[in-house]
Protein backbone atom coordinates (compact mmCIF):
# COMPACT_ATOMS: atom_id res chain seq x y z
CA UNK A 1 0.00 0.00 0.00
CA UNK A 2 1.17 3.27 -0.94
CA UNK A 3 2.26 6.08 1.85
CA UNK A 4 1.49 9.67 0.67
CA UNK A 5 2.86 13.10 2.86
CA UNK A 6 3.81 10.72 5.71
CA UNK A 7 5.51 12.28 8.63
CA UNK A 8 4.87 16.11 7.09
CA UNK A 9 4.11 17.48 9.81
CA UNK A 10 6.82 16.70 12.46
CA UNK A 11 9.01 14.83 10.19
CA UNK A 12 8.91 11.87 11.76
CA UNK A 13 9.50 8.88 8.95
CA UNK A 14 6.04 7.18 9.43
CA UNK A 15 6.60 5.32 5.86
CA UNK A 16 9.47 3.82 7.29
CA UNK A 17 8.33 2.70 10.16
CA UNK A 18 5.53 1.05 9.14
CA UNK A 19 7.36 -0.92 6.16
CA UNK A 20 9.64 -1.99 8.72
CA UNK A 21 6.66 -3.03 11.03
CA UNK A 22 4.83 -4.33 8.35
CA UNK A 23 8.05 -6.36 6.76
CA UNK A 24 8.49 -8.39 10.19
CA UNK A 25 4.76 -9.43 9.96
CA UNK A 26 5.49 -10.87 6.91
CA UNK A 27 7.89 -13.02 7.79
CA UNK A 28 5.75 -16.01 8.41
CA UNK A 29 4.11 -15.26 4.80
CA UNK A 30 7.80 -15.80 3.52
CA UNK A 31 8.33 -18.57 5.43
CA UNK A 32 4.91 -20.16 4.14
CA UNK A 33 5.71 -19.15 0.11
CA UNK A 34 8.97 -20.72 0.27
CA UNK A 35 6.97 -24.35 1.42
CA UNK A 36 4.56 -23.70 -1.15
CA UNK A 37 7.45 -24.01 -3.79
CA UNK A 38 9.14 -26.64 -2.02
CA UNK A 39 5.31 -28.57 -2.03
CA UNK A 40 5.13 -27.78 -6.25
CA UNK A 41 8.36 -29.03 -6.85
CA UNK A 42 7.75 -32.56 -5.13
CA UNK A 43 4.08 -32.54 -6.89
CA UNK A 44 5.95 -31.92 -9.99
CA UNK A 45 8.29 -34.84 -9.99
CA UNK A 46 5.58 -37.07 -8.30
CA UNK A 47 3.37 -36.15 -11.75
CA UNK A 48 6.48 -36.93 -13.50
CA UNK A 49 6.26 -40.67 -12.18
CA UNK A 50 2.55 -41.01 -12.47
CA UNK A 51 3.17 -40.06 -15.96
CA UNK A 52 5.69 -42.85 -16.77
CA UNK A 53 3.85 -44.88 -14.51
CA UNK A 54 1.12 -44.49 -16.74
CA UNK A 55 3.46 -45.24 -19.65
CA UNK A 56 4.57 -48.58 -18.30
CA UNK A 57 1.40 -49.40 -17.80
CA UNK A 58 0.49 -49.17 -21.15
CA UNK A 59 3.44 -51.17 -22.66
CA UNK A 60 2.91 -53.88 -20.30
CA UNK A 61 -0.69 -53.93 -21.57
CA UNK A 62 0.59 -54.54 -25.17
CA UNK A 63 2.38 -57.41 -23.93
CA UNK A 64 -0.71 -59.32 -22.69
CA UNK A 65 -2.86 -58.35 -25.39
CA UNK A 66 -3.57 -61.01 -27.68
CA UNK A 67 -3.03 -59.15 -30.97
CA UNK A 68 0.64 -58.72 -29.72
CA UNK A 69 1.10 -62.56 -30.39
CA UNK A 70 -1.33 -63.31 -32.96
CA UNK A 71 0.20 -60.41 -35.00
CA UNK A 72 1.57 -62.31 -39.05
CA UNK A 73 4.07 -60.57 -41.17
CA UNK A 74 4.58 -61.14 -44.98
CA UNK A 75 8.26 -61.20 -46.11
CA UNK A 76 8.45 -60.77 -49.91
CA UNK A 77 11.44 -63.13 -52.22
CA UNK A 78 10.95 -60.30 -54.69
CA UNK A 79 10.39 -56.68 -53.39
CA UNK A 80 10.73 -54.90 -56.43
CA UNK A 81 7.87 -57.32 -57.89
CA UNK A 82 5.24 -57.47 -55.38
CA UNK A 83 4.75 -56.83 -51.45
CA UNK A 84 1.40 -57.37 -49.27
CA UNK A 85 -0.22 -57.12 -46.30
CA UNK A 86 -1.60 -59.37 -43.54
CA UNK A 87 -4.59 -59.89 -41.23
CA UNK A 88 -5.54 -62.49 -38.04
CA UNK A 89 -7.12 -64.42 -40.51
CA UNK A 90 -4.40 -65.17 -42.56
CA UNK A 91 -2.24 -68.67 -42.36
CA UNK A 92 1.53 -68.74 -41.61
CA UNK A 93 3.01 -70.36 -44.39
CA UNK A 94 5.19 -70.25 -47.64
CA UNK A 95 3.75 -69.20 -51.16
CA UNK A 96 5.21 -69.10 -54.74
CA UNK A 97 4.28 -65.87 -56.39
CA UNK A 98 4.84 -64.98 -60.04
CA UNK A 99 3.67 -61.65 -61.48
CA UNK A 100 2.51 -62.10 -65.11
CA UNK A 101 0.48 -58.86 -65.73
CA UNK A 102 0.04 -55.79 -64.55
CA UNK A 103 -3.14 -53.96 -64.90
CA UNK A 104 -3.31 -51.27 -67.66
CA UNK A 105 -5.17 -48.78 -69.88
CA UNK A 106 -6.21 -48.88 -73.41
CA UNK A 107 -4.14 -47.19 -75.66
CA UNK A 108 -4.66 -46.23 -79.22
CA UNK A 109 -2.86 -44.23 -81.77
CA UNK A 110 -3.26 -42.88 -85.39
CA UNK A 111 -0.98 -43.26 -88.35
CA UNK A 112 1.55 -40.11 -88.81
CA UNK A 113 -0.28 -36.25 -89.78
CA UNK A 114 1.67 -33.67 -90.74
CA UNK A 115 1.76 -30.90 -88.47
CA UNK A 116 -0.86 -28.49 -90.09
CA UNK A 117 -2.57 -31.55 -91.87
CA UNK A 118 -7.02 -31.67 -91.55
CA UNK A 119 -8.44 -34.55 -91.22
CA UNK A 120 -10.27 -33.99 -94.43
CA UNK A 121 -14.13 -35.06 -93.69
CA UNK A 122 -16.65 -34.41 -91.53
CA UNK A 123 -18.60 -36.69 -89.71
CA UNK A 124 -18.91 -38.23 -85.96
CA UNK A 125 -17.26 -40.40 -83.84
CA UNK A 126 -18.96 -43.23 -81.91
CA UNK A 127 -17.25 -44.00 -78.88
CA UNK A 128 -18.04 -47.76 -77.10
CA UNK A 129 -17.43 -49.21 -73.99
CA UNK A 130 -17.02 -52.58 -73.00
CA UNK A 131 -15.06 -55.45 -71.19
CA UNK A 132 -11.65 -56.85 -73.28
CA UNK A 133 -11.93 -60.20 -73.75
CA UNK A 134 -8.28 -60.26 -75.49
CA UNK A 135 -7.32 -58.34 -78.39
CA UNK A 136 -10.09 -55.74 -77.93
CA UNK A 137 -12.56 -58.23 -78.24
CA UNK A 138 -15.62 -56.99 -76.33
CA UNK A 139 -18.20 -59.02 -74.75
CA UNK A 140 -20.62 -56.54 -74.08
CA UNK A 141 -20.82 -52.74 -75.15
CA UNK A 142 -22.37 -49.44 -74.94
CA UNK A 143 -22.30 -45.99 -76.80
CA UNK A 144 -20.89 -44.12 -73.83
CA UNK A 145 -20.99 -40.76 -76.69
CA UNK A 146 -20.29 -39.72 -79.91
CA UNK A 147 -17.75 -36.20 -81.35
CA UNK A 148 -18.46 -34.76 -84.43
CA UNK A 149 -15.88 -34.17 -86.44
CA UNK A 150 -15.75 -30.94 -89.07
CA UNK A 151 -13.82 -30.97 -92.37
CA UNK A 152 -11.04 -28.76 -91.64
CA UNK A 153 -10.45 -29.85 -88.35
CA UNK A 154 -6.31 -30.94 -87.37
CA UNK A 155 -5.74 -33.21 -85.01
CA UNK A 156 -5.17 -30.63 -82.23
CA UNK A 157 -9.07 -30.10 -82.77
CA UNK A 158 -10.27 -33.33 -82.25
CA UNK A 159 -8.09 -33.73 -79.26
CA UNK A 160 -9.99 -30.41 -77.76
CA UNK A 161 -13.25 -32.36 -78.65
CA UNK A 162 -12.55 -35.54 -77.34
CA UNK A 163 -11.11 -34.12 -73.83
CA UNK A 164 -14.38 -31.73 -74.12
CA UNK A 165 -16.33 -34.73 -73.27
CA UNK A 166 -13.51 -36.60 -71.35
CA UNK A 167 -16.08 -37.99 -68.68
CA UNK A 168 -18.48 -39.47 -70.62
CA UNK A 169 -16.35 -40.81 -72.75
CA UNK A 170 -14.18 -42.09 -70.67
CA UNK A 171 -11.01 -41.12 -72.70
CA UNK A 172 -8.37 -38.68 -72.80
CA UNK A 173 -6.80 -37.77 -75.85
CA UNK A 174 -3.39 -36.12 -77.11
CA UNK A 175 -0.93 -34.99 -79.95
CA UNK A 176 2.54 -36.44 -79.77
CA UNK A 177 5.05 -35.16 -82.09
CA UNK A 178 7.33 -37.89 -83.79
CA UNK A 179 10.03 -36.19 -85.68
CA UNK A 180 8.34 -34.30 -88.28
CA UNK A 181 4.95 -35.99 -87.72
CA UNK A 182 2.03 -36.30 -85.56
CA UNK A 183 0.24 -38.78 -84.09
CA UNK A 184 -3.17 -38.54 -82.21
CA UNK A 185 -3.34 -40.86 -78.95
CA UNK A 186 -6.04 -41.90 -77.05
CA UNK A 187 -6.24 -43.50 -73.51
CA UNK A 188 -8.39 -44.69 -70.91
CA UNK A 189 -9.56 -42.61 -67.86
CA UNK A 190 -9.32 -45.99 -66.16
CA UNK A 191 -7.00 -49.19 -66.20
CA UNK A 192 -8.89 -52.42 -66.59
CA UNK A 193 -9.89 -54.84 -68.99
CA UNK A 194 -13.38 -53.59 -67.51
CA UNK A 195 -12.77 -50.35 -69.28
CA UNK A 196 -12.18 -50.97 -72.96
CA UNK A 197 -13.53 -48.73 -75.75
CA UNK A 198 -13.62 -48.74 -79.33
CA UNK A 199 -14.66 -46.12 -82.16
CA UNK A 200 -16.99 -46.11 -85.35
CA UNK A 201 -16.80 -43.58 -87.58
CA UNK A 202 -18.20 -42.11 -90.59
CA UNK A 203 -17.10 -42.49 -93.96
CA UNK A 204 -14.25 -40.34 -94.93
CA UNK A 205 -12.95 -40.65 -91.14
CA UNK A 206 -11.39 -43.92 -90.96
CA UNK A 207 -8.29 -42.90 -89.89
CA UNK A 208 -9.84 -42.13 -86.62
CA UNK A 209 -11.75 -45.68 -86.71
CA UNK A 210 -10.62 -48.61 -84.02
CA UNK A 211 -13.05 -51.16 -84.34
CA UNK A 212 -10.25 -54.17 -85.24
CA UNK A 213 -12.96 -56.89 -83.99
CA UNK A 214 -16.78 -56.83 -83.52
CA UNK A 215 -17.96 -59.75 -81.17
CA UNK A 216 -21.32 -59.92 -79.77
CA UNK A 217 -22.36 -56.03 -80.28
CA UNK A 218 -25.98 -56.68 -79.76
CA UNK A 219 -26.52 -54.22 -77.29
CA UNK A 220 -25.07 -51.54 -79.59
CA UNK A 221 -27.82 -48.64 -79.85
CA UNK A 222 -26.11 -48.00 -83.04
CA UNK A 223 -24.71 -51.06 -84.39
CA UNK A 224 -21.23 -50.58 -86.63
CA UNK A 225 -21.40 -49.34 -89.91
CA UNK A 226 -18.41 -50.19 -90.73
CA UNK A 227 -16.32 -53.54 -90.71
CA UNK A 228 -13.23 -54.75 -89.58
CA UNK A 229 -9.96 -52.05 -89.94
CA UNK A 230 -7.87 -53.06 -93.37
CA UNK A 231 -6.39 -49.61 -94.17
CA UNK A 232 -2.67 -48.74 -92.66
CA UNK A 233 -3.82 -45.83 -91.41
CA UNK A 234 -6.37 -46.83 -89.00
CA UNK A 235 -5.62 -46.49 -85.69
CA UNK A 236 -3.85 -49.79 -83.96
CA UNK A 237 -2.83 -50.49 -80.06
CA UNK A 238 -0.24 -49.16 -78.23
CA UNK A 239 -1.84 -50.98 -75.21
CA UNK A 240 -4.73 -53.22 -74.08
CA UNK A 241 -6.81 -52.58 -71.70
CA UNK A 242 -6.49 -55.56 -69.26
CA UNK A 243 -6.75 -57.13 -65.02
CA UNK A 244 -3.36 -57.88 -63.21
CA UNK A 245 -2.46 -61.40 -63.69
CA UNK A 246 -0.62 -63.47 -60.96
CA UNK A 247 0.00 -66.65 -60.17
CA UNK A 248 -0.38 -68.11 -56.57
CA UNK A 249 1.26 -71.78 -55.87
CA UNK A 250 0.57 -72.34 -59.66
CA UNK A 251 -3.06 -70.93 -59.80
CA UNK A 252 -3.50 -68.01 -61.55
CA UNK A 253 -5.65 -64.79 -60.01
CA UNK A 254 -6.86 -61.88 -61.48
CA UNK A 255 -7.78 -58.53 -60.40
CA UNK A 256 -8.61 -55.13 -61.47
CA UNK A 257 -5.88 -53.57 -59.94
CA UNK A 258 -2.61 -54.08 -58.89
CA UNK A 259 -3.72 -55.02 -55.21
CA UNK A 260 -5.21 -58.59 -55.32
CA UNK A 261 -6.50 -59.25 -52.02
CA UNK A 262 -8.74 -62.51 -52.67
CA UNK A 263 -6.24 -64.89 -53.65
CA UNK A 264 -5.26 -66.20 -50.12
CA UNK A 265 -7.46 -65.62 -46.91
CA UNK A 266 -6.09 -62.36 -45.02
CA UNK A 267 -3.43 -61.66 -47.71
CA UNK A 268 -3.47 -58.28 -49.53
CA UNK A 269 -0.67 -58.28 -52.37
CA UNK A 270 0.63 -54.77 -54.20
CA UNK A 271 2.09 -55.34 -57.39
CA UNK A 272 4.52 -53.72 -58.50
CA UNK A 273 6.22 -54.98 -61.43
CA UNK A 274 6.41 -58.20 -63.29
CA UNK A 275 8.53 -61.41 -62.29
CA UNK A 276 11.19 -62.83 -64.65
CA UNK A 277 10.84 -66.14 -62.52
CA UNK A 278 8.25 -67.01 -59.59
CA UNK A 279 9.73 -65.62 -56.39
CA UNK A 280 8.73 -66.87 -52.37
CA UNK A 281 6.38 -64.98 -50.30
CA UNK A 282 6.27 -66.31 -46.64
CA UNK A 283 3.56 -65.75 -44.04
CA UNK A 284 5.06 -66.00 -40.40
CA UNK A 285 4.71 -64.83 -36.80
CA UNK A 286 5.70 -61.08 -36.68
CA UNK A 287 8.31 -61.44 -34.52
CA UNK A 288 9.62 -58.07 -35.01
CA UNK A 289 7.26 -56.47 -33.90
CA UNK A 290 6.66 -58.44 -30.62
CA UNK A 291 10.52 -57.70 -30.12
CA UNK A 292 9.53 -54.23 -30.23
CA UNK A 293 7.11 -54.05 -27.67
CA UNK A 294 9.32 -55.90 -25.63
CA UNK A 295 11.71 -53.33 -25.91
CA UNK A 296 9.02 -50.14 -25.22
CA UNK A 297 8.23 -52.34 -22.23
CA UNK A 298 12.00 -52.23 -21.17
CA UNK A 299 12.66 -48.58 -22.22
CA UNK A 300 9.31 -47.75 -19.98
CA UNK A 301 10.43 -49.47 -17.22
CA UNK A 302 13.83 -47.79 -17.42
CA UNK A 303 12.60 -44.58 -17.50
CA UNK A 304 10.27 -44.78 -14.57
CA UNK A 305 12.83 -46.68 -12.59
CA UNK A 306 15.51 -43.83 -13.20
CA UNK A 307 13.90 -41.30 -12.28
CA UNK A 308 12.56 -42.64 -8.97
CA UNK A 309 16.10 -43.29 -8.01
CA UNK A 310 17.48 -39.83 -8.97
CA UNK A 311 14.42 -37.76 -7.23
CA UNK A 312 14.59 -40.02 -4.15
CA UNK A 313 18.33 -40.23 -4.10
CA UNK A 314 20.81 -38.24 -1.60
CA UNK A 315 24.16 -36.12 -2.71
CA UNK A 316 26.31 -36.57 0.07
CA UNK A 317 29.17 -34.08 -1.78
CA UNK A 318 26.53 -31.32 -2.02
CA UNK A 319 24.21 -32.54 1.12
CA UNK A 320 21.71 -31.89 -1.32
CA UNK A 321 18.35 -34.51 -1.85
CA UNK A 322 15.75 -35.09 -4.73
CA UNK A 323 12.62 -33.36 -4.42
CA UNK A 324 11.58 -36.97 -3.36
CA UNK A 325 13.42 -38.59 -0.33
CA UNK A 326 11.73 -39.36 2.01
CA UNK A 327 9.08 -39.69 0.14
CA UNK A 328 7.51 -43.50 1.69
CA UNK A 329 5.05 -43.77 -1.64
CA UNK A 330 7.97 -43.05 -4.27
CA UNK A 331 10.88 -45.24 -2.08
CA UNK A 332 7.93 -48.30 -2.14
CA UNK A 333 6.89 -47.75 -5.63
CA UNK A 334 10.56 -48.15 -6.55
CA UNK A 335 10.94 -51.19 -4.22
CA UNK A 336 7.61 -53.14 -6.01
CA UNK A 337 9.22 -52.54 -9.43
CA UNK A 338 12.49 -54.40 -8.25
CA UNK A 339 10.04 -56.95 -7.00
CA UNK A 340 7.89 -57.50 -9.63
CA UNK A 341 10.65 -57.56 -12.57
CA UNK A 342 12.99 -59.72 -10.16
CA UNK A 343 10.13 -62.41 -9.76
CA UNK A 344 9.32 -65.76 -11.19
CA UNK A 345 7.61 -66.54 -13.97
CA UNK A 346 4.48 -68.18 -14.44
CA UNK A 347 4.48 -71.95 -14.47
CA UNK A 348 2.73 -71.72 -17.86
CA UNK A 349 6.23 -71.09 -19.49
CA UNK A 350 9.37 -72.73 -19.29
CA UNK A 351 10.65 -68.95 -18.86
CA UNK A 352 11.22 -68.75 -15.59
CA UNK A 353 13.16 -64.73 -15.09
CA UNK A 354 13.03 -62.18 -17.22
CA UNK A 355 17.00 -62.70 -17.24
CA UNK A 356 16.25 -66.43 -19.39
CA UNK A 357 14.23 -64.02 -21.94
CA UNK A 358 17.17 -61.82 -22.56
CA UNK A 359 16.23 -58.88 -20.38
CA UNK A 360 18.83 -58.89 -17.89
CA UNK A 361 18.55 -56.65 -14.59
CA UNK A 362 21.64 -54.62 -14.39
CA UNK A 363 23.41 -53.35 -10.95
CA UNK A 364 21.77 -49.96 -11.22
CA UNK A 365 18.27 -51.44 -11.45
CA UNK A 366 17.79 -50.85 -15.25
CA UNK A 367 16.55 -53.72 -17.89
CA UNK A 368 19.08 -54.44 -20.48
CA UNK A 369 18.55 -56.41 -23.61
CA UNK A 370 20.64 -59.59 -24.55
CA UNK A 371 19.27 -59.70 -28.51
CA UNK A 372 20.63 -63.44 -28.55
CA UNK A 373 18.73 -64.55 -25.77
CA UNK A 374 15.29 -62.46 -26.66
CA UNK A 375 15.42 -63.78 -30.38
CA UNK A 376 15.88 -67.27 -29.52
CA UNK A 377 13.42 -67.15 -26.72
CA UNK A 378 11.16 -65.71 -29.51
CA UNK A 379 11.48 -68.44 -31.75
CA UNK A 380 8.89 -69.91 -29.71
CA UNK A 381 6.00 -66.58 -29.17
CA UNK A 382 3.27 -68.79 -27.75
CA UNK A 383 6.47 -69.57 -24.81
CA UNK A 384 7.32 -65.95 -24.57
CA UNK A 385 3.37 -65.19 -24.46
CA UNK A 386 2.41 -67.23 -21.84
CA UNK A 387 5.94 -66.09 -19.58
CA UNK A 388 4.24 -62.09 -20.15
CA UNK A 389 0.53 -62.62 -20.66
CA UNK A 390 -0.50 -65.42 -18.69
CA UNK A 391 -3.96 -63.74 -16.54
CA UNK A 392 -5.47 -66.62 -14.35
CA UNK A 393 -4.80 -67.65 -11.34
CA UNK A 394 -2.97 -66.31 -8.20
CA UNK A 395 -0.88 -63.15 -8.86
CA UNK A 396 2.31 -65.74 -8.89
CA UNK A 397 0.68 -67.50 -11.50
CA UNK A 398 0.42 -64.63 -14.00
CA UNK A 399 2.57 -63.23 -16.48
CA UNK A 400 5.21 -60.86 -15.57
CA UNK A 401 3.50 -58.24 -17.72
CA UNK A 402 0.39 -58.77 -16.22
CA UNK A 403 1.39 -58.20 -13.02
CA UNK A 404 3.13 -55.14 -13.85
CA UNK A 405 -0.29 -54.28 -15.27
CA UNK A 406 -2.38 -55.06 -12.96
CA UNK A 407 -0.12 -53.31 -10.02
CA UNK A 408 -0.17 -49.99 -12.04
CA UNK A 409 -3.44 -49.82 -12.64
CA UNK A 410 -4.33 -50.53 -8.85
CA UNK A 411 -2.21 -47.81 -7.68
CA UNK A 412 -2.95 -45.09 -10.77
CA UNK A 413 -6.67 -45.75 -9.89
CA UNK A 414 -8.93 -43.80 -7.96
CA UNK A 415 -8.31 -44.27 -4.30
CA UNK A 416 -4.76 -45.96 -5.57
CA UNK A 417 -1.33 -45.38 -3.81
CA UNK A 418 -0.24 -43.13 -6.56
CA UNK A 419 -3.41 -41.29 -7.22
CA UNK A 420 -4.16 -40.55 -3.81
CA UNK A 421 -0.88 -39.17 -3.00
CA UNK A 422 -0.88 -37.50 -6.43
CA UNK A 423 -4.14 -36.03 -4.85
CA UNK A 424 -2.39 -35.49 -1.30
CA UNK A 425 0.47 -32.83 -2.97
CA UNK A 426 -2.61 -30.98 -4.20
CA UNK A 427 -4.54 -30.60 -1.30
CA UNK A 428 -1.58 -29.19 0.72
CA UNK A 429 -0.60 -26.84 -1.89
CA UNK A 430 -3.90 -25.58 -2.10
CA UNK A 431 -4.41 -25.48 2.10
CA UNK A 432 -0.78 -23.79 1.93
CA UNK A 433 -1.84 -21.17 -0.62
CA UNK A 434 -5.25 -20.62 1.51
CA UNK A 435 -3.48 -19.49 4.40
CA UNK A 436 -1.05 -17.34 2.58
CA UNK A 437 -4.25 -15.80 1.71
CA UNK A 438 -5.40 -15.21 4.80
CA UNK A 439 -2.47 -13.51 6.41
CA UNK A 440 -1.72 -11.50 3.32
CA UNK A 441 -5.57 -10.10 4.22
CA UNK A 442 -4.17 -9.55 7.98
CA UNK A 443 -1.36 -7.92 6.86
CA UNK A 444 -2.77 -5.49 4.74
CA UNK A 445 -5.32 -4.26 7.92
CA UNK A 446 -2.39 -4.66 9.71
CA UNK A 447 -0.54 -2.00 7.68
CA UNK A 448 -3.80 0.17 7.66
CA UNK A 449 -4.09 0.42 11.17
CA UNK A 450 -0.02 1.23 11.63
CA UNK A 451 -0.98 4.23 8.87
CA UNK A 452 -3.78 5.05 10.98
CA UNK A 453 -2.10 5.38 14.45
CA UNK A 454 1.43 6.99 13.22
CA UNK A 455 -0.07 9.41 10.85
CA UNK A 456 -2.35 10.23 14.25
CA UNK A 457 0.79 10.52 16.51
CA UNK A 458 2.70 12.44 13.56
CA UNK A 459 -0.08 15.23 13.56
CA UNK A 460 -0.47 15.28 17.65
CA UNK A 461 3.42 15.77 17.51
CA UNK A 462 3.36 18.19 14.86
CA UNK A 463 0.73 20.41 17.03
CA UNK A 464 2.80 19.39 19.89
CA UNK A 465 5.76 21.36 18.30
CA UNK A 466 3.42 24.17 17.43
CA UNK A 467 2.59 24.88 20.61
CA UNK A 468 6.42 24.61 21.93
CA UNK A 469 7.67 27.27 18.71
CA UNK A 470 4.60 29.50 20.34
CA UNK A 471 5.10 28.87 23.91
CA UNK A 472 8.96 30.38 23.16
CA UNK A 473 7.77 33.21 21.48
CA UNK A 474 5.47 34.09 24.39
CA UNK A 475 8.41 33.63 26.62
CA UNK A 476 10.58 35.46 24.40
CA UNK A 477 7.85 38.42 23.88
CA UNK A 478 8.15 38.63 28.31
CA UNK A 479 11.32 38.81 28.91
CA UNK A 480 12.28 41.31 26.22
CA UNK A 481 9.14 43.79 27.72
CA UNK A 482 10.49 42.85 31.44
Amino acid sequence: MAISSAGVGSGLNVQSIVSQLVAVEQQPVRLMQAKGSTLQTKMSAFSQVKSELAALQDAASALTSASTWSALTLTSGNASAFTGTVTSTAQAGSHTIEVKKLVSAQAIKTGSFAPDATIGASGDLRFFTGTNQGDISFSSAGLADTVSVAAGDKLADVVSKINAKSSTLGVTASVVTVGSQQQLVIRGNTAGAAHAFQIDADTGLEKLRFMPKQVNFTALPVPPSVPAATSSNDMTVGMNASDAEVSVDGITVTSSTNTVSDALSGVTLNLLALTSTPAQMSVDKDKASMKAKIQAFQDAYNKLYADLKTQTAYNAATKTGGPLLGDNTATSLQSMLRTLVGGSGPASSTIKRLSDLGLEIQSDGSLKTNSTKLDSALQDPSNVKAFFAASTGTASEKGIAKRVYDFAFGALAIGGAVSSHSAAFQKSIDQNNKTIDRMNIHIEAYQKQLLAQYNALDTNMAKLSSLSSYVSQQITAWNKSS
